[in-house]
């Protein structure tokens, strides 16, 4: 009787580590469905990095205001430095800028480039400058790259607070919360049961699995075949953010950016559990391509005529390229 007791205890016990030890297993090897991967993107990618990118316009603009409202050398490096900052978060976005970004013409309102500097020159030499010449512009006469063409000077570092013209500081005036109302718009086209987020990405998950992996193949095609590739090609007119020497810094957040989407969506583990080859594959290059990005020069648009910048730059387009085969052969397979 003892002993068939003591035998029942070591089974029931046995039988209740193999359950613990079945459901903790389970629990930690659980792959993400598609579903997992949509809320993942809304809740943790897209609606934080577009909040950031709120605050970050918001900064923006009241140091253009308290520049305006006093040109001074420091609140002129104050502006600069705030334009960097939202501008590093905005660079980040570029993955997932579809949806209302696309339809709803976001993405040029706030990043439409090259400058047409000449018109907006011509623009800034009007007497006064009003809502209404402001509304006359092309998209790539507002947003982040007109107001950088502004605060930084048409590639002159050493632009001064004094040298701002009336007109200038008119247009930062509105440019400011032209971008910072672009942003919150943005957010709200997201944000919301209603919202491009729940009714339309949450709403199709398997569609999203292959938007994600598109917007990474989208975004490292221009990162490597225009931002670089061109500007290599071509010359440093080429490159993105040129009067603020920034293009270094967009590069990088671009590519983090890719990274974060591959990661913080659950994208990662749930292309790992249907092709683990590709999926390590894709998570190398990427960790490949943001350790070359990041050895780039501070400014590289000063550096790109150098010949050791241009071989570092034509490394990076080759780790760039491989990402973008992985990843478009990972979105045939799995998109």
């Amino acid at each position: 009787m003892k002993q068939r007791t003591k035998l029942a205890s070591i089974l029931m016990a046995a039988g209740l580590s193999a359950t613990i030890t079945s459901a903790c297993t389970s629990k930690s090897q659980a792959v993400p469905t598609d579903q997992d991967v949509s809320r993942a993107l809304v809740n943790d990618v897209v609606l934080p990095s577009y909040k950031e990118l709120v605050g970050g316009t918001e900064r923006l603009n009241q140091a253009l205001q308290a520049l305006i409202d006093n040109p001074n050398s420091v609140n002129l490096k104050t502006a600069r430095d705030e334009w960097k900052q939202s501008r590093d978060t905005w660079e980040t976005t570029e993955t997932w800028a579809y949806g209302p970004a696309e339809t709803e013409n976001f993405d040029p309102n706030l990043d439409d480039w090259p400058v047409s500097d000449k018109e907006l020159a011509e623009a800034l030499s009007e007497k006064n400058f009003t809502q209404e010449n402001f509304d006359a512009l092309d998209t790539t006469g507002k947003g982040f790259h007109g107001i950088e063409y502004v605060i930084f000077g048409d590639g002159d570092a050493s632009i001064e607070a004094s040298d701002l013209t009336t007109q200038q500081l008119a247009y930062l005036r509105i440019a400011g919360n032209n971008l910072e109302s672009n942003a919150k718009e943005l957010l709200a086209a997201w944000s919301g049961p209603g919202g491009f987020g729940k009714a339309d990405v949450e709403a199709y998950p398997a569609k999203t699995v292959n938007d994600i992996l598109e917007g990474m193949a989208g975004c490292l095609d221009e990162v490597g075949n225009t931002k670089l590739g061109e500007a290599l090609a071509s010359g440093k007119g080429e490159l993105e953010s040129t009067f603020s020497g920034n293009t270094g810094a967009d590069v990088l957040s671009n590519l983090q950016g890719v990274q974060l989407a591959w990661k913080k969506s659950k994208m990662q583990d749930y292309a790992k559990a249907k092709d683990p080859e590709l999926s390590n594959q894709l998570t190398a290059e990427l960790k490949a391509a943001l350790a070359q990005a990041k050895e780039l020069p501070t400014r590289l648009n000063d550096k790109l005529d150098d010949g050791a910048t241009q071989e570092q730059v034509q490394k990076l387009i080759k780790a760039i390229s491989q990402a973008f085969n992985t990843t478009e052969a990972l979105k045939a397979k799995i998109g």
